[in-house]
């Protein structure tokens, strides 16, 4: 039924242009306060002892999962956007102040996103000349964010990239490519400087 509902409204730009009105501000991407208020509650799934800051900004689409693990922390002014995509947030992750994450991501355990990182699983379309940027939508790719990982502050995750388990990227980095297992990277565009090697047991640099 719901998948049957989904279809009769993509097919029909009237009625989408409709619901979307009635769901988010024509010239804004925040959710109107009703949906905020009576819908959340329904469609945020919270793991056991998860906390949401009262000032995170949360802007959701009900079609999209919002997942946060067990004892998982989302702080003041952060911005989670499930627009394009779902958001899953594993258990013991730390999302810092003024951190952004743009759907589709998918965000393991024991992460922290330092202070003004961005995640972004999503890229504006700009292919017709014709048409302003910001009216020609846009694009989704999921973002991996596997276990363990700790990424600096005021960094950014571009949209498609993998950071492998227990990676480090490096504050003010900005990551173009996946990222190897237990690798640090730094600067922008992010490339290894060192990984850890399991022979000699230690972090070896690499330039």
């Amino acid at each position: 039924m719901k998948a049957k509902l989904k279809e009769i409204i993509k097919n029909n730009p009237k009625l989408k242009k409709f619901i979307l009105n009635l769901w988010v501000h024509p010239y804004s991407a925040r959710t109107r306060w009703w949906a905020r208020i009576f819908i959340y509650p329904f469609i945020i799934k919270r793991g056991k002892g998860s906390i949401i800051r009262r000032n995170a900004r949360l802007d959701l689409n009900a079609g999209n999962k919002l997942i946060i693990g067990d004892r998982t922390i989302i702080e003041n002014h952060v911005i989670l956007n499930n627009g394009i995509g779902d958001i899953e947030i594993g258990n013991n992750t730390m999302i810092t102040s003024r951190g952004m994450i743009l759907g589709p991501a998918l965000i393991g355990n024991n992460v922290v996103l330092g202070i003004g990182s961005q995640i972004l699983g999503l890229t504006h379309d700009y292919e017709d000349i014709e048409k302003p940027i910001k009216d020609q939508g846009v694009s989704g790719t999921k973002v991996i964010i596997e276990d363990d990982v700790w990424i600096g502050g005021n960094c950014v995750i571009i949209q498609g990239v993998k950071v492998g388990k227990h990676s480090l990227v490096a504050a003010g980095s900005v990551v173009t490519k996946n990222v190897e297992p237990y690798t640090l990277v730094a600067g922008n565009p992010a490339k290894p400087i060192k990984k850890y090697d399991f022979e000699t047991k230690n972090w070896i640099k690499l330039i």
